[in-house]
């Protein structure tokens, strides 16, 4: 198969740390805590789950001549569990879909069809429970 693409980033410090990728286009300071200029793994993963759907819905569109659409993905990523039993920790996923121009139900099937398309969401297929909605 074809490597694609090969993204590295270093973290220090967990949580309360810093990640930053070897090209130097990715610098954050991370946090447990919510302050100002710093993000969390669970925001990193959001991004990155939302770029990654939003990309591979493309393909479906495009196929059907609604390549042209403006679309949207908002992911909400959840952490999950019950400390000190750090073996419960786990995360859900919401993803909202809107695309410009096409009913709701449309946007449904298009989404439905994305979730075996898109890398991450194959990738976390029985590992975190993921919510589809459309706008």
């Amino acid at each position: 198969m074809k490597k694609m693409s090969l993204s590295t980033v270093v973290n220090k410090g967990g949580r309360e740390g810093e990640a930053k990728s070897i090209t130097g286009n990715l610098d954050l300071k991370t946090s447990m805590t919510k302050k100002d200029g710093y993000t969390n793994p669970e925001e990193l993963f959001a991004a990155g789950l939302a770029s990654c759907f939003n990309g591979a819905m493309s393909f479906p569109l495009e196929r059907d001549g609604h390549g042209d659409k403006e679309r949207t993905i908002r992911a909400e990523v959840t952490l999950l569990g019950d400390l000190p039993d750090y073996t419960t920790l786990h995360l859900a996923v919401t993803l909202t879909g809107h695309i410009e121009g096409l009913a709701k139900e449309d946007t449904a099937k298009y989404m439905k069809e994305t979730e075996n398309i898109c890398p991450y969401t194959k990738a976390v297929k029985g590992n975190i429970e993921v919510t589809y909605e459309a706008e």
